[in-house]
């Protein structure tokens, strides 16, 4: 079974692979041991402007709001496609994935984001289980 540490952020992703003993540099990833160590840059995704919803919706008005899509829509921040795209096709060859961003609500929030847009299908842990220790 393949494994896949997913940070936050390089530093972070730097921290864990060292204490896993992952000191294989690859292409936006650390890996080595069957595992693989990747990280975002906080937020890859931010929220779709207006017109992804209805082109119309360009040039809005006052008159115009609220504007309240039954479905929230997420796009790739431009200058994350890189990593983004490095973290999908990583995402695309394990079969487990171990959530390793900042312990509160908006690092679950950023790896959920992540696994959503990707379609990624396969086991999901969340820390502090990935060492061991029992899942909380």
């Amino acid at each position: 079974m393949s494994r896949l540490f997913l940070c936050e952020k390089p530093n972070q992703a730097r921290d864990i692979a060292k204490v896993l003993g992952v000191t294989e540099k690859g292409n936006g990833c650390l890996k080595g041991r069957g595992i693989t160590v990747t990280w975002g840059f906080g937020h890859l995704l931010e929220s779709a402007p207006p017109e992804a919803y209805d082109p119309d919706l360009k040039r809005w008005t006052l008159e115009a709001l609220p504007i309240l899509p039954g479905q929230w829509k997420l796009e790739v921040k431009p200058s994350a496609k890189k990593q983004f795209h490095v973290v999908k096709k990583l995402l695309g060859t394990v079969s487990e994935v171990v959530i390793a961003t900042d312990a509160d609500r908006e690092g679950e929030m950023i790896a959920r984001e992540i696994l959503e847009a990707c379609r990624f299908s396969g086991d999901v842990l969340n820390r502090p289980g990935f060492l061991g220790d029992p899942l909380v």
